[in-house]
């Protein structure tokens, strides 16, 4: 007896023991978490024997897989056969040319029942494809919604009420992307033809690819041969020169305008005495001319606006002259402080030869600005020139030169300044001209 005893305690700490141990192991075993695919509203579910497509968008969480299944050959998933997380199943169903018929799309566990009608008499009618008509072959066109027009398709035997769908993309493939693929049915026949203006803005310098068939409901044709064309690239427009300096007196300007043979400009004026009177308008490269009246006050300025370019005119003050400009020209070496008509190139250090302008306003505007344009031939031509607010200048030469001689070689010095006042107005004077003597250099071998 005492030893069946024995025998049961063990037996209960055996059991005790694997309990235990079963709990432990228990606590330690993850949960996987559970995935909710919810599969939403189907497209269309209801077909004619002609067929077409559908699809049933899928709500999933994140990780959360699931697949699609039909049950029937002529319903056909083209895309989400199988995903994780949200998506889309897409499908085609074929023509059918026999008795209506059913099948059931499956996806995680939720049913839909597709149906097609049954195929029409056998003495029903055909529909040929399409032709496309335009555009055609790559051509450019500028708007941004072209129409594209077909040849109808040629109907024999009995058919019904004939409509058109047509696509547009990017690619080739026409993709079932409606970012990249423009769909439209329903298009009424027209009469020999049939068109259809494209519903958006296409993006510009793309070439598009096309194509169109005809359907009565029953009967569906082939779809026409793909055709391309471009959308006009963006334009742009150069306009030479960009701006004008006009004399009081007024004048005519012409302005050339380079743009692309489609791109379209137009031409404003911007000032009252600005007037175009060319075409205000134009297609491609160009020319545009304004009439700058004559100016009666002030120094002015004004502008023309030209596909989105600026054309500046500045106009000088009217009223007459406002300057009264004249220089003289003096050698240090040889005349001093008093006017020469000729200055002595001796040195080989180098001869300077000083110019003075003598110029003043005829009003109550201030000289501001005095460019000077000096030249002469010593061997090659020798040019200088200063520009800004000093009314004197100086320049120097060494003796020696290729044109230089014991005597001394005389070369005619040209001698042009240009003054401005404080309005705008300029004046200028040359040497041997008006009441400007002719100046020389005289160019002496060391």
């Amino acid at each position: 007896m005492q030893i069946a005893d024995r025998r049961l305690v063990a037996a209960a700490a055996v059991l005790a023991l694997a309990a235990a141990c079963t709990k432990n192991n228990n606590a330690n075993t993850p949960t996987t978490p559970s995935c909710t695919v919810t599969a939403g509203t189907i497209s269309a579910s209801s077909f004619a024997a002609a067929g077409g497509t559908g699809s049933v968008p899928v709500t999933a969480g994140t990780g959360c897989t699931w697949t699609a299944t039909s049950s029937a050959t002529f319903v056909t998933i083209t895309s989400g056969a199988s995903g994780s997380g949200n998506g889309t199943v897409s499908f085609t169903v074929a023509a059918n040319t026999g008795a209506s018929r059913t099948a059931t799309l499956t996806i995680s566990g939720t049913s839909f029942t597709v149906s097609q009608s049954a195929a029409g008499p056998t003495s029903a009618g055909s529909l040929t494809a399409p032709t496309a008509n335009a555009p055609i072959g790559g051509q450019t066109v500028t708007d941004t919604r072209p129409t594209l027009v077909v040849n109808n398709a040629t109907a024999s035997g009995t058919v019904g009420t004939v409509t058109y769908r047509f696509e547009i993309s990017d690619l080739p493939t026409f993709p079932n992307d409606p970012v990249r693929t423009f769909t439209v049915d329903g298009i009424a026949e027209g009469g020999g033809t049939t068109s259809w203006q494209v519903n958006r803005d296409l993006g510009p310098d793309v070439l598009w690819y096309w194509h169109a068939r005809a359907t009565d409901g029953t009967t569906t044709g082939a779809y026409s041969s793909t055709e391309t064309f471009r959308t006009v690239g963006p334009c742009s427009i150069t306009v030479s020169p960009t701006s004008f300096s006009v004399a009081g007196a007024g004048a005519t300007i012409v302005v050339t305008v380079g743009a692309g043979s489609t791109c379209n400009w137009t031409a404003t004026s911007n000032a009252s005495f600005i007037t175009i009177t060319s075409a205000a308008s134009g297609t491609g490269s160009g020319t545009l001319s304004a009439s700058v009246a004559a100016n009666t006050g002030a120094a002015r300025t004004g502008t023309v606006t030209i596909g989105g370019q600026t054309v500046t005119v500045n106009q000088s003050a009217g009223g007459g002259a406002t300057i009264s400009v004249s220089f003289r020209m003096r050698d240090p070496a040889v005349s001093g402080a008093s006017p020469a008509t000729e200055c002595r190139i001796t040195s080989s250090t180098g001869s300077t030869c000083v110019l003075e302008s003598t110029s003043f306003p005829l009003g109550t505007n201030g000289l501001v600005k005095f460019d000077w344009a000096v030249q002469f031939t010593d061997g090659d031509v020798r040019t200088f020139s200063q520009s800004g607010g000093n009314s004197a200048f100086s320049f120097t030469w060494t003796c020696g030169g290729p044109q230089s001689t014991t005597e001394g070689a005389s070369q005619p010095l040209s001698v042009t300044l240009t003054v401005t006042d404080s309005n705008g107005a300029t004046a200028s004077a040359s040497a041997g001209s008006g009441n400007q003597p002719p100046l020389f250099v005289r160019l002496f071998k060391c």
